[in-house]
């Protein structure tokens, strides 16, 4: 795949700081592009990036922050939001919905000299249901806060780009994995030593998808014409189910952590007995298990890319064993063997 399209090109991308913009930078390095960054904390940048990218510090929540970081860029990458599995839901419709346009109204003025504006969105927008969707399925909200709110953000950006023409790609990865993920971080953790909660056998899709895949995806959508005003699934080729994930993971990592197996109602009820307090008394930190927890490894996420592969797109350039490689090196690395 060819990205030559980005050099000495303005790019801006806002969730610098997150997996998968950490990611997508050097990938944009790479290839040349004058890279802006809109982020809140510059002391999190890496030190390697220092001299090589302008730093707007800036906050989506404070409109009159983000003049400077917006003018004459050619392409926004807009992977920053709130992506926590637990929190109150005008946490997630600050960033995530205001936050976004607040972003699209400061570019408003410079929508003649932006090429695409890529936002990453999240395949929770189909509400999980039991059987997998692609783009011609109905988005439903799926009654939690970071689905709801990216769904709300989606509608947004797409009502915002018909009324100033403004060129854009919608992507909705699923489970997006990898060295630096929290997820990869947290089941880690709990395969290494603690317990694992795996759900009706743990047959369903779990939606693998490798970051590197995600930014050969990103890379291209930016640029293909029949990218244009489009909205795509993300996902591996390979379905994985979440009973081999878990076996891999844990198989790589010498996991000594037990893995528990609930029926799907069993967890259902029980994440809902558990969550009540907290929902009650406004507890901020997450409980040991909830109903979106249940959704995400009960319920399939393996929406599958057949649009995306149609359209031209190269996907699964990183197969599922070099990828869950990859991981459990990370992991093992950076948290001790």
């Amino acid at each position: 795949m060819s990205d030559s399209g980005y050099e000495g090109q303005s790019v801006l991308v806002t969730g610098a700081t997150g997996f998968v913009g950490g990611h997508l930078v050097p990938r944009l390095l790479q290839q040349g592009a004058k890279v802006r960054l809109l982020v809140r904390q510059p002391e999190r940048l890496p030190e390697t990036w220092r001299g090589q990218v302008v730093v707007c510090v800036g906050d989506l929540t404070d409109a009159t922050s983000l003049a400077p970081a917006v003018q004459g860029i050619g392409w926004v990458f807009h992977c920053a939001a709130n992506v926590q599995t637990w929190g109150r839901s005008q946490d997630y419709e600050a960033t995530n919905v205001e936050g976004l346009r607040n972003l699209l109204q400061a570019l408003a003025p410079h929508v003649h000299t932006l090429r695409r504006f890529v936002h990453v969105s999240t395949v929770d927008v189909y509400g999980f249901p039991q059987r997998p969707c692609d783009e011609t399925c109905a988005t439903h909200l799926p009654g939690f806060g970071y689905g709801d709110s990216k769904l709300r953000g989606e509608l947004l950006l797409r009502d915002t780009a018909s009324t100033l023409h403004m060129p854009f790609t919608v992507l909705r990865p699923s489970n997006v994995m990898g060295p630096g993920s929290p997820f990869i971080e947290r089941v880690g953790r709990e395969l290494r030593q603690g317990l694992m909660l795996r759900i009706s056998g743990g047959h369903v899709d779990a939606g693998f998808l490798y970051v590197d895949n995600l930014i050969d995806v990103m890379l291209w959508a930016g640029q293909a014409p029949q990218a244009k005003n489009e909205i795509f699934n993300v996902v591996d080729p390979e379905p994985i189910t979440w009973r081999q994930f878990l076996d891999d993971l844990r198989r790589d990592i010498h996991g000594k952590g037990w893995i528990i197996d609930l029926p799907y109602p069993v967890a259902a009820a029980a994440a809902a007995v558990l969550a009540l307090p907290y929902r009650l008394l406004g507890i901020r930190r997450e409980p040991l298990l909830h109903p979106l927890i249940v959704k995400i490894f009960g319920r399939t996420c393996g929406h599958r890319s057949d649009k995306l592969a149609a359209a031209g797109c190269p996907v699964g350039r990183v197969d599922y064993r070099q990828a869950m490689a990859e991981s459990a090196r990370w992991l093992m690395t950076t948290y001790g063997k």
